[in-house]
């Protein structure tokens, strides 16, 4: 579906700061007239035709050949609606804003990089994940030695310890997307769930967005080992909180003498905002960036120029070589005139 605006016919796209659909020619929050898929080829765009880059997981893309931005209301429906949003904070503008304060500080970055006349390239992409929640047992039995030191004398004392916890452990993400790369999605981790919204299409409008590519069966492996992680940091917390002096607890220490049972309680399918921008260098080379669209958190590499760079220090290295080059005559000189 297409959301048109009923005041110019252009696409509106969502504006979650006003919580409206809003048209960005004319500015028109009025209702949209909506233009739904075709049913019978939902891969064509509803107002121009042409053929849409969905894949197979698209369910939101903007046309390339006339620039609305497409539902899929065909394909986000049944068991492919998300259960909940969380909806961006941030607008492109923002987002480049963001970046420009983290890696303009640096010296010789390439000066275009986030101008504004790139924003266009800036993705909004709306990733899908399985959010699960665990009951969790963590049985813990092993050797903590505590040292406490008073002037020239250490005593160590060593306890025998056996505790056991149960934990709820809920909101737990694993991203449903085998196009985005998983470990810069856990590094813009996390997310404030208590922020998400109920599901509707039109909070798509606008961006670009993916189903979830395999069942939550597929991914609750990589979703408990988030779990075990965050068990061994609350019971290296408890320990240390008890035995605040202890001087043997390692994390492999923790693992080997920790038994962890978890059962799945509930599991839900969100969408979850992250900002995608790439620039090629012309040597093909490409730069990264990814933005948390709901806590600014960013993944990214300062956008070094190569050329500014040894530029720089062909000048720092000119400027030595004249300063010692004066240097040297000056000596020369007093040595002449002894």
């Amino acid at each position: 579906m297409v959301f048109k605006c009923s005041s110019c016919g252009s696409c509106m796209t969502y504006d979650f700061k006003g919580d409206t659909l809003k048209c960005p020619n004319c500015g028109n929050t009025d209702n949209p007239d909506i233009e739904y898929d075709n049913k019978e080829n939902f891969d064509l765009c509803p107002i121009c035709g042409g053929q849409l880059n969905l894949g197979k997981y698209g369910s939101a893309v903007k046309c390339g050949y006339c620039d609305s931005y497409v539902v899929s209301d065909t394909r986000l429906g049944g068991d492919n609606t998300p259960y909940r949003i969380i909806p961006t904070t941030i607008t492109k503008k923002e987002m480049f804003e963001l970046l420009t304060k983290k890696f303009g500080k640096y010296l010789c970055i390439i000066p275009e990089i986030f101008s504004q006349s790139r924003l266009k390239e800036v993705i909004i992409e709306y990733v899908p994940y399985w959010v699960y929640r665990f009951g969790v047992r963590a049985v813990y039995n092993g050797v903590v030695k505590e040292s406490v030191t008073t002037g020239n004398t250490t005593v160590t004392d060593t306890y025998n310890v056996s505790e056991t916890w149960d934990l709820d452990m809920g909101n737990v993400p694993v991203d449903a997307s085998d196009r985005m790369p998983d470990e810069i999605l856990d590094a813009l981790e996390p997310f404030d769930f208590k922020k998400g919204l109920d599901f509707k299409p039109e909070y798509l409008s606008g961006s670009n967005s993916e189903l979830f590519n395999h069942d939550s069966d597929f991914y609750k492996e990589e979703a408990s080992y988030k779990v075990c992680d965050c068990v061994y940091e609350f019971i290296d917390d408890r320990i240390h909180e008890k035995f605040p002096h202890a001087v043997n607890i390692t994390d492999k220490k923790l693992r080997d003498e920790t038994i962890i049972n978890m059962r799945t309680l509930d599991r839900d399918y969100y969408l979850l905002p992250v900002y995608r921008y790439s620039y090629t260098f012309e040597d093909g080379k490409v730069l990264d960036y990814y933005v948390n669209g709901q806590t600014k958190e960013i993944y990214g590499t300062a956008p070094i120029s190569k050329k500014r760079l040894w530029g720089a220090i062909a000048a720092i290295v000119t400027a030595f070589a004249g300063g010692a080059a004066l240097i040297t005559t000056f000596l020369m000189l007093i040595g002449g005139a002894v």
